[in-house]
């Protein structure tokens, strides 16, 4: 019997058998055989594949294809002292029963540590079946909303038309017009009223522009301009062109007529001339330049200028035109016996000069250059 072990308390020596020697450690000299007996039992917990299952089981836990197993077996009894064998009886081992070849095996002990809570069976998750449907309608009405709101009005519907509306501001202007005194007695009606225009003849008007021109000379170089007038209205190109040149040839009379003219005298050192400057425009220069060319054949010009000498007609002396020129200008001359006297016309920039002097011409050419400025009734 091994040295540290100690019978309980309560079981004396007569009941174990231990003789006082025994009890107080002699030992005779021939020792009999120890005896053997079983120990208490302990409290210490074996974990078998058994108490794992029972354990299983009691919480609710099954294992699906495995038979039930078997029922456990009855726990020892208690120890109690007359329990206790004595010295000489051997203790008894017995043995854990062994299963049965008709039992089915168990899996092998689990290890320490496992969790204790139930297995069970997870289920893989299953999937949604409405996902697609979803996805699908979501596009119907994506595809919907473009058609409506761009293709739709992009192809189909009607463009609406601007209108641009422009307002204009008139402003009236009143003008009040008060009435000379009538140079006539009032009467009372009914009765009709007849308005009439009484011409002046050409030889009238010309007459009256050479009589102002000479009424009062002028110091020699003065270059003096002449407006005519009736009844305080200035005359017309038309009044004046063909009162001065009846025989205008037909061809020029595009070209002098309705436009832009000046009548004028230029005073020389000898005699007086008569001038006239008409605004032809630069294009029809050349045009107008070809007819006076022809117009100088049989010498028909000479008659048809010659109210523009202020004094009496002097005798020719020349058979032609002469072409000179001044400041650009290109001038053509037939001189007359005399001095300051020759019937002469020019083409400066697009102005038609036409005079009864050279000297004449040359002051109107040199009128034309630099600072002009407007000339008024």
């Amino acid at each position: 019997m091994p040295e540290n072990f100690s019978l309980p308390s309560n079981v004396s020596n007569e009941d174990s058998g231990v003789t006082p020697e025994q009890s107080s450690g002699q030992v005779p000299e021939q020792q009999e055989p120890e005896q053997k007996f079983s120990p208490p039992p302990s409290n210490v917990f074996i974990r078998t594949s058994q108490s794992d299952l029972e354990k299983i089981k009691s919480e609710g836990g099954a294992i699906s294809g495995m038979p039930p197993p078997p029922p456990p077996s009855s726990p020892p009894p208690p120890v109690t002292p007359s329990s206790v064998p004595s010295m000489e009886q051997e203790p008894s081992i017995q043995p854990e029963p062994a299963f049965s070849e008709s039992e089915p095996s168990f899996a092998p002990e689990a290890p320490v540590g496992i969790s204790e809570f139930p297995i069970t069976e997870v289920e893989p998750p299953q999937k949604n079946k409405l996902l697609p449907f979803i996805i699908i309608g979501v596009l119907i009405v994506a595809v919907a909303a473009l058609g409506y709101f761009y293709i739709w009005p992009k192809f189909f519907e009607t463009k609406p038309i601007v209108t641009t509306t422009t307002t204009t501001t008139t402003t009236i202007s009143t003008t009040t017009t008060t009435l000379a005194a009538s140079p006539y007695p009032q009467i009372s009606g009914p009765f009709q009223k007849s308005l009439f225009n009484i011409e002046i003849s050409s030889s009238d008007i010309a007459k009256a522009i050479k009589d102002a021109a000479i009424s009062e000379i002028a110091a020699p170089g003065i270059f003096k301009i002449l407006i005519p007038k009736v009844h305080n209205d200035a005359l017309t190109n038309e009044e004046v062109v063909l009162s001065l040149i009846p025989q205008l040839p037909t061809r020029l009379k595009p070209y002098m007529l309705a436009r832009k003219y000046l009548v004028y005298s230029y005073y020389g050192t000898v005699n007086p001339s008569l001038g006239l400057i008409i605004d032809i425009g630069e294009e029809s220069k050349e045009e107008v330049k070809s007819i006076f060319l022809a117009w100088e054949k049989r010498l028909g010009i000479l008659n048809d200028l010659k109210d523009f000498f202020l004094v009496s007609i002097p005798k020719k002396t020349a058979n032609d035109f002469k072409e000179t020129t001044n400041a650009g200008a290109e001038i053509r001359s037939f001189t007359y016996s005399g001095e300051e006297a020759a019937i002469t016309y020019a083409f400066s920039d697009q102005y038609l000069i036409m005079s009864s002097s050279l000297e004449s011409v040359n002051s109107a050419i040199s009128h034309l250059q630099g600072i002009t400025e407007p000339i008024y009734p």
